[in-house]
């Protein structure tokens, strides 16, 4: 199972949006089984996934049952959320044992990798302590950005600071693989052209390159479909023919294509995923 982290320094990002649209679209283009796991407050990406009914919700209550479900039809593409709300052990009460809760999470990723094929993980914005717990564990990260005077801040912060790409890859997680900063919500005004000049300027070396164009970099416009589908609970690719939809689907496909191919994905098709019975490692993680 592949892990990855949509994480920003900052609220306001669209990381949940990201989050969300990327895994309708690794569940229904890639035929993938897809666990998101949401630790972010209010659980905006459990919400929204759930909306439509699109995704199961794993319930703290019926895990168990629910898991077996899965392990029944492992080779299936399936969608899934998991919030922190319905697991005691992701839940951080003020003054909880850290150790202790990098284990637990630790613990529940290698219990539901036999499940999904890749995991998204939705958390708190940094410098949150579970959101550091889970950058220090997973295969890979990307950071959403807006572009704001304070998105540049926060962007040195996300890779300089204590808790940052540098120095949990020096640190915690050598093999942590960071995308890259996206630029999100882009917007075709002066402000936000010259705000993506000075980003290019000072974190060049840290975007995702395009692999569809020389000297360009990946980044999400600002669509009114994208919103349009978060509040449905649905899939871009699910809102008709519209033209408006047809090229917010078209952009951020070719987006989700290259994330796709960072995180290696194409080398899950045609496997022969071998399953373990964690049956009873989800009962005993559960109680």
């Amino acid at each position: 199972m592949k892990t990855l982290l949509i994480a920003a320094a900052k609220g306001g990002t669209g990381k949940t949006a990201l989050t969300c649209q990327f895994a309708h679209y690794l569940h229904l283009m890639g035929h993938l089984r897809v666990l998101v796991i949401d630790l972010a407050e209010p659980a905006c990406s459990t919400a929204s996934l759930a909306r439509a009914h699109r995704a199961v919700v794993l319930r703290g209550e019926t895990l168990m049952a629910q898991c077996g479900g899965l392990r029944r039809n492992v080779g299936a593409p399936g969608l899934w959320v998991l919030p922190a709300h319905a697991v005691p052990a992701l839940c951080l009460e003020p003054g909880a044992d850290e150790a202790r809760y990098y284990a637990n999470v630790r613990h529940l990723l290698c219990v539901l990798a036999a499940f999904a094929d890749v995991c998204l993980i939705d958390c708190p914005p940094l410098p949150d302590l579970r959101t550091v717990c889970v950058e220090s564990m997973v295969d890979a990260m990307v950071s959403p950005i807006q572009l704001s005077r304070e998105a540049l801040d926060s962007a040195a912060c996300l890779i300089n600071a204590a808790w940052g790409v540098r120095n949990v890859r020096a640190k915690l997680n050598p093999s942590l693989h960071f995308i890259g900063l996206l630029p999100n919500m882009v917007e075709a005004t002066p402000l936000h052209q010259a705000n993506v000049r000075t980003i290019e300027a000072q974190f060049g070396a840290w975007l995702i390159p395009d692999p569809g164009g020389l000297d360009r970099h990946l980044c999400i416009p600002r669509f009114g479909a994208i919103a349009q589908a978060q509040a449905a609970g649905v899939s871009v690719s699910e809102l008709g023919k519209e033209r408006a939809a047809r090229r917010a689907w078209q952009s951020i496909r070719a987006c989700f294509e290259a994330l796709a191919g960072q995180l290696e994905l194409d080398e899950l098709h045609g496997e022969d995923h071998e399953r373990d019975d964690a049956s009873s490692e989800v009962e005993a993680f559960h109680a």
